[in-house]
């Protein structure tokens, strides 16, 4: 299994995981994948410090960075993709009905309380990243998750039938852009360079597997995968986003 610490990793192939919707993740259990919920109510997240406010945007900061590579998906097919995975897959349905709750809050910030978080930040400080938009996992969520309409009701699940929402992103991805734009900044050593090298290199991993099994990463990363957030599911995404 992937290491599971690398949260930061997150940050790109996260960037179309959008819906503000509260329901009980238990009430999920009684969808069949081929049925199509209600639309869910939209309301602000009122745990979300950054509903309402902006980020940083010039050239040092990641999650300008984050939001371009979303920008570099065709937005519309985005839409579509992920209202027929709301509507047909309960996986993604949970994470997203998830995001918006208490619960993701307190182990978002358990994850950023723990020692391998906070050496992750360090050695990205120590390879010139300026990590001041993910300082805690939260913000790395709110930087890049994107608010999307009410999914419309009607739905073809059986586009989606077996597949993956992780894998379905993938493919719509356009490879060659993302490519052009991480080798670009790679070769001007943005921030954003900087950071796709360290994550991506051998000492890097290395140090992040040598506490892969410590409690306090474990407990809140089996708590986000019970409500459909697979953590080394994503990881392995952004790796492969990463070395296109």
């Amino acid at each position: 299994m992937m290491d599971l610490k690398t949260l930061v990793l997150l940050a790109a192939s996260l960037a179309i995981l959008a819906s503000h919707t509260f329901a009980d993740p238990d009430e999920l259990e009684e969808l069949e994948d081929s049925e199509c919920p209600e639309n869910p109510e939209n309301p602000d997240n009122p745990d979300n410090p950054n509903n309402g406010g902006g980020t940083r945007d010039d050239d040092s900061s990641l999650c300008a960075n984050f939001q371009h590579i979303r920008g570099l998906i065709d937005q519309v097919a985005l839409r579509e993709l992920i209202d027929v995975h709301y509507n047909c897959d309960k996986k993604f349905r949970r994470a997203m009905r998830f995001y918006n709750t208490s619960g993701f809050v307190a182990v978002t910030q358990q994850l950023t309380n723990t020692s391998a978080y906070q050496t992750v930040l360090k050695q990205l400080n120590a390879a010139s990243v300026d990590t001041a938009d993910i300082t805690t996992v939260a913000e790395i969520f709110y930087c890049i998750i994107l608010p999307v309409q009410n999914p419309a009701k009607k739905c073809n699940c059986k586009a989606v039938k077996c597949h993956t929402f992780v894998n379905d992103l993938l493919n719509l991805m356009p490879h060659q852009a993302v490519h052009n734009y991480v080798a670009w900044s790679r070769f001007n050593q943005t921030n954003f360079g900087n950071f796709t090298k360290a994550v991506v290199s051998q000492e890097f991993q290395a140090t992040l597997k040598a506490n892969v099994k410590k409690s306090d990463v474990i407990v809140p990363l089996r708590t986000l995968r019970k409500n459909g957030w697979d953590i080394p599911e994503l990881l392995r995404a952004m790796l492969t986003i990463f070395q296109w």
